[in-house]
């Protein structure tokens, strides 16, 4: 089953499970399914906010990926900074562990709730999946011109210094250090726009206090990369808008990688021999 079906699946599932209702304190929420974890704070808007952590196989991959709106042409504004309705974990596949986090955001005639889901894999595999789906509900009487950003700081194999970004569409983009490989592929809808970066020209333009356009370049690094997607619509009186992405680490075995090193040590060995050829028949 994708992902998306899967996140439609558990909607039920989070009536029944461990949900908070407010007004709420500040929360920090982890998720966990066989080699992974994540870590969300719902609350914090120093940063990082929001998705903070995603380990896998005992290595943290992720510094920040979190939400910003902006109504109109105002000044983006942190999703954490909205009171929150009601909050929680569940955990849908029965072994224990939460793997679902549902939260619902007020704000004045709209509503948000975000879902993350995490699906890891057998310990030592290298691999894990996030699906998020991001509901906007326009609760009011009037229609809201509005606008989505997301915003994403990976630090792939726990460092910031050697990752490069480049978007393949406006819907998917890929991350790299190496031969550790992140993707995240918007099921629905295509995005407005999309920004890769190098921290922390980005997250310090959604904090600016002024309006922000993205600026549609698509790659950037070496470096602490980082990338950001926009959705721009108008949301009518009891209209709903929902975002659907997915997101899937690999971070290859250290038997592969060593046969990774062994290829590229005997192409270099290959070439040196031909040169020493080519001289000697000089």
């Amino acid at each position: 089953m994708c992902q998306a079906s899967r996140l439609m699946r558990i909607v039920p599932a989070l009536v029944g499970g461990v949900l908070l209702a407010g007004p709420l304190q500040a929360a920090v929420f982890t998720l966990s399914d066989e080699n992974s974890a994540a870590t969300i704070d719902t609350t914090n808007l120093a940063g990082p906010s929001g998705l903070n952590s995603w380990s896998v196989d005992g290595t943290d991959h992720l510094n920040e990926l979190w939400f910003w709106y902006r109504l109109g042409s105002a000044a983006e504004t942190n999703l954490a900074s909205l009171p929150i309705d009601v909050q929680g974990t569940t955990d849908t596949d029965f072994d224990g562990d939460p793997d679902v986090l549902f939260v619902r955001y007020l704000g004045s005639g709209f509503e948000v709730e975000v879902r993350f889901s995490l699906q890891g894999a057998a310990l030592g595999s290298g691999t894990s999946d996030i699906s998020e789906q991001i509901t906007i509900n326009n609760t009011g009487v009037s229609s809201l011109n509005f606008h989505v950003f997301q915003y994403a700081d990976f630090d792939l194999g726990g460092d910031a210094s050697g990752d490069t970004v480049a978007f393949a569409s406006s819907n998917t983009v890929n991350q790299m250090d190496g031969a550790i490989a992140l993707s995240e592929t918007i099921v629905s809808p295509m995005a407005s726009r999309i920004e890769a970066a190098l921290t922390p020209v980005t997250r310090n333009s959604l904090d600016d206090g002024a309006p922000t356009t993205l600026s549609n370049v698509a790659s950037a690094g070496p470096g602490d990369a980082t990338w950001a997607f926009q959705w721009d619509f108008v949301l009518g009186a009891g209209d709903t808008f929902q975002i659907i992405k997915d997101k899937q680490l690999i971070v290859p075995e250290p038997t592969t990688l060593g046969l990774l090193g062994l290829g590229a040590l005997a192409l270099v060995n290959g070439g040196m021999s031909r040169r020493r050829k080519a001289w000697n028949a000089t």
